[in-house]
């Protein structure tokens, strides 16, 4: 493995784990509102998460769908989305110190790739913004299977912002 994929994999990995510590614990992230939708693509068939109507609605605490989200020092951002049980359960795009990509679980298998990100904070909140990314190719791990991440947008309020 390539010593940049490694350094992507354990800045994904030590995302993703946070924000599964803060939500789960209800400590770190009280109440984030992320809403939004996923399509990617694998051997000519549409996998789509969706946080609910169409990508409009926030997920909560009763929902199949579960999100977090940090914005820290308007310069590191975290988006996640897990559905538990879906061929396509999980979903994370990163941007930590200019290096941005995305992780999908698809299937048991984790996906990744260094794609463009756009964040547009709201001016009004910090820690609230519009975030996108796609098109771009993402390969699993270990064999180099492919998949194209089509789109990824969300809207994300409440997010923490500890350092």
């Amino acid at each position: 493995m390539s010593e940049q994929l490694a350094t992507a994999l354990a800045y994904a990995l030590s995302s993703v784990l946070w924000v599964a510590f803060c939500t789960s614990t209800s400590g770190c992230v009280p109440h984030p509102e992320v809403s939004g939708k996923v399509t990617i693509t694998r051997d000519g068939e549409e996998l789509v998460l969706d946080t609910g109507g169409n990508g409009t609605r926030a997920v909560d605490a009763s929902g199949e769908v579960a999100g977090g989200c940090i914005i820290r020092n308007r310069s590191e951002l975290s988006v996640t989305v897990q559905e538990k049980g879906a061929a396509f359960s999980f979903f994370d795009l990163v941007d930590q110190a200019g290096l941005p990509h995305v992780s999908a679980e698809i299937g048991g298998k984790l996906y990744q790739g260094a794609c463009v990100i756009v964040v547009q904070e709201q001016q009004r909140d910090p820690y609230e913004a519009d975030v996108a990314a796609g098109p771009c190719d993402i390969i699993r791990n270990f064999d180099g299977m492919g998949a194209r991440l089509e789109t990824a947008v969300f809207h994300v309020s409440d997010c923490s912002g500890a350092d």
